[in-house]
């Protein structure tokens, strides 16, 4: 069951935050109540996929600031009331559309991550009965929704376990006991200094190392 993926992947997040970013791992709230996670589902009139009742019922979001807890996308993790909040504003902004569009925003869409400084955001399909049901995708204001990031949130819990545990390969960074997110190191010219420098007008080889390449002497 992906519900239990959800769990086991957490508990995968958690270790490796106590012990390598234990700043960002303090801003993981406890877990949410049955009852509140029941009444955010009645609000907002859609069923929440097991995955996500799991993860709430595990962490209730991040705390905001800049230690909060976020994806490699660079969204928090919302909680209950943030889901509530996050989702009603995006159904706001639908109203003012000539109805409901699929690569923009559909009221059974719920935003679970945030980029806080703009409505962009990981999102779940919770439309009960279809293929896409518990699929994970992110908004972009400019764009709309694009969906592919996972089939479901315990698959993308999964592989952000496997992104930290992998380190700097991944893109991991940690700071003071903070977490951050960097891309890839652009790529740089492979160099020994057995070899002649190149002439002005040849062609560098090139390569995409995780770390800054060194010289051999």
């Amino acid at each position: 069951m992906t519900a239990d993926l959800v769990q086991a992947s957490w508990t995968r997040i958690d270790a490796w935050l106590r012990e390598h970013a234990p700043r960002t791992f303090a801003t993981l709230r406890p877990p949410a109540g049955d009852d509140e996670i029941a009444a955010a589902q009645e609000k907002l009139g859609v069923t929440f996929p097991p995955d996500l009742v799991a993860s709430l019922l595990r962490h209730n979001g991040a705390l905001e600031g800049p230690e909060a807890f976020r994806f490699s996308t660079g969204d928090r993790l919302l909680g209950v009331s943030g889901i509530l909040g996050d989702t009603g504003f995006m159904r706001g902004i639908d109203q003012g559309l000539d109805g409901e569009t699929e690569g923009y925003w559909l009221h059974d869409y719920v935003k679970f991550g945030s980029y806080d400084v703009t409505s962009d955001g990981l999102l779940m399909d919770c439309r009960i009965g279809r293929d896409s049901f518990g699929a994970i995708g992110r908004f972009f204001d400019e764009t709309g929704t694009s969906f592919g990031e996972a089939d479901s949130l315990g698959e993308y819990l999964a592989e952000l376990a496997g992104k930290l545990e992998r380190g700097q390969d991944a893109g991991v960074v940690t700071f003071n006991g903070r977490l951050f997110w960097e891309g890839p190191l652009p790529a740089r010219p492979q160099c020994s200094a057995d070899e002649p420098l190149p002439g002005p007008d040849e062609q560098l080889s090139w390569t995409c190392p995780t770390v800054p390449p060194t010289c051999s002497t």
